[in-house]
């Protein structure tokens, strides 16, 4: 698909919403996933994605702004936008005490595929996900893993010119990840827009041709993988795993660290390149009574560039 000649799939422009609960503003988002594009979507809990993504399928409103989908108006046309999308939300409902077979086959027929190309897709899928021997049991039987998988199934079934993932890989082994992410590299290779909410750094530089950074509801950032981690060339990311948190002051004296992210019991040390900064952290960790179970030194990911945008780590609970 040439996206030179031919609508974007998806085009937004100055989507708000209004957070009522948290007591925060009108917050806008403006984007575009070109056919063939993968847009990831990245930001800590509360950011908006999954509010984003409701938007854009329809079922939420906007307080104002508009969006398009493969030419269609998303607030005067949802049918025809409805029936060029799939989506999986990071929490997917089913009809528990139907089977799973059942339950996709009921979201394929409603998006118009015929029964035979249905059953012919299903069992394409069931097989490729790993659910063939469980397609004839009840959903309130699956575990979580399984009912991601089935979520998928169902996004996948009518071959969607948009895709919206809402954190899609949590609760998939990495067997199963792997597979997602195959399938969802062919359904962008076909021409598909994908636009994939996920704080999973490795998975997003992975798969994802564009990143958009969302904070408190608005874009701070956007760019390829590459040019975003390159924008904290020169520093070096240190993850201490301590046995229990400690206090930590010393380590930001250690001259070369410009910021330290605590992730759980994981001390996260940005520095700058220079010899013998591990062994300066480490020792000043170890001053502070800091008991460390592992340690690795690696090169700046998507997480250090929202430090460094925000002062804030991006896997923080809201």
């Amino acid at each position: 698909m040439d996206a030179t000649n031919t609508p974007p799939t998806l085009d937004s422009e100055n989507i708000s919403r209004r957070y009522k609960s948290s007591g925060r503003g009108v917050s806008e988002v403006s984007l575009t996933a070109e056919p063939g594009e993968i847009v990831g979507l990245v930001g800590p809990n509360g950011s908006g994605k999954s509010t984003l993504l409701r938007v854009l399928s329809t079922s939420i409103k906007p307080d104002s702004g508009s969006f398009r989908v493969c030419g269609f108006d998303g607030l005067a046309e949802k049918r025809k936008v409805r029936a060029r999308l799939g989506l999986m939300m990071d929490r997917p409902t089913h009809y528990a005490d139907l089977t799973g077979h059942a339950n996709a086959y009921l979201f394929a027929r409603s998006y118009g595929v015929n029964e035979k190309k249905t059953e012919n897709i299903l069992a394409e899928l069931f097989e490729y996900f790993d659910l063939a021997e469980y397609k004839d049991e009840r959903v309130k039987t699956y575990s979580y893993g399984m009912g991601k998988k089935l979520a998928l199934i169902e996004a996948l079934a009518h071959a969607p010119r948009l895709l919206l993932l809402d954190e899609p890989s949590l609760g998939l082994d990495y067997t199963s990840q792997l597979a997602y992410q195959r399938k969802v590299r062919g359904m962008a290779d076909s021409g598909a827009s994908v636009l994939l909410a996920s704080n999973q750094v490795d998975e997003v530089e992975a798969m994802c041709d564009r990143v958009i950074f969302l904070h408190r509801g608005e874009v701070i950032e956007s760019g390829t993988p590459d040019e975003l981690v390159s924008s904290v060339g020169g520093i070096r990311r240190i993850v201490a795993s301590l046995r229990v948190p400690v206090e930590y002051g010393a380590v930001s004296e250690v001259p070369g660290v410009e910021r330290i992210s605590p992730e759980g019991r994981d001390l996260v040390v940005h520095c700058e390149e220079r010899e013998n900064i591990v062994a300066d952290v480490v020792g000043a960790v170890v001053r502070s009574g800091g008991d460390i179970v592992n340690l690795s030194v690696e090169r700046p990911n998507l997480a250090d560039v929202f430090v460094k945008l925000t002062g804030e780590a991006l896997a923080r609970e809201d």
